[in-house]
């Protein structure tokens, strides 16, 4: 005898994650934020709905696993390179690169967010502390280039930490790559030498 399929979604165990996610991130980045429905994303995954739900609360919070995912990095990987480099130039160097690589993978559902958080106050808050993140991330590894460098004057630190925070935003990597067309590789390059410039302080910092 054929079990019904909605008989058989019932009788699963509680849903994993990894296909709702994958399910939501392809549905967004294809259909935007307002379009994709939890409804939507469950018959995506092949789960019900308060599968989605139990997992991940509300849409808001499905985005917000999303962006994360795609957006996942370890600070402390980052601060063991600035601490095994032998210069803060070259730890700058090689953070470049990690920028470029997150960035590519993190801009398509970053942008969805994006263009979704005017419309969605859960979203906006979603933005902001998204930013906020990155920007606890930008000054452990401006604190750790400046004692790489010697520098213990703190506005320079802040400094640092700021123009790390907006090169390593996605939406830079969006404007540049996705608009006016630049390679991965020279969008990489680029931010290589503008972090590099930073790895000497300057009178006017």
């Amino acid at each position: 005898m054929t079990v019904p399929r909605a008989s058989r979604r019932r009788a699963q165990p509680p849903a994993d994650r990894e296909p709702i996610l994958r399910a939501a991130t392809h549905l967004f980045r294809t259909h935007g934020y307002a379009a994709t429905s939890i409804a939507r994303v469950a018959q995506e995954a092949g789960v019900l709905p308060p599968a989605v739900f139990a997992a991940f609360t509300s849409k808001a919070g499905l985005l917000r696993a999303a962006v994360e995912a795609a957006a996942a990095f370890d600070d402390r990987t980052a601060l063991s390179w600035v601490h095994d480099a032998p210069s803060a130039a070259e730890a700058l160097r090689r953070y470049a690169g990690t920028i470029a690589a997150v960035a590519q993978r993190a801009y398509p559902i970053h942008a969805v967010a994006q263009a979704a958080a005017d419309a969605d106050p859960k979203v906006a808050e979603l933005v902001a502390d998204l930013d906020r993140q990155r920007l606890t991330g930008a000054g452990y590894i401006a604190t750790a280039v400046a004692a790489k460098r010697g520098d213990a004057d703190l506005s320079r630190v802040g400094f640092l930490r700021d123009t790390i925070w907006a090169l390593n935003s996605p939406l830079l990597y969006g404007l540049l790559v996705h608009q006016r067309g630049w390679t991965v590789a020279a969008y990489r390059d680029w931010i290589a030498t503008a972090l590099t410039a930073l790895a000497v302080p300057s009178p006017r910092q």
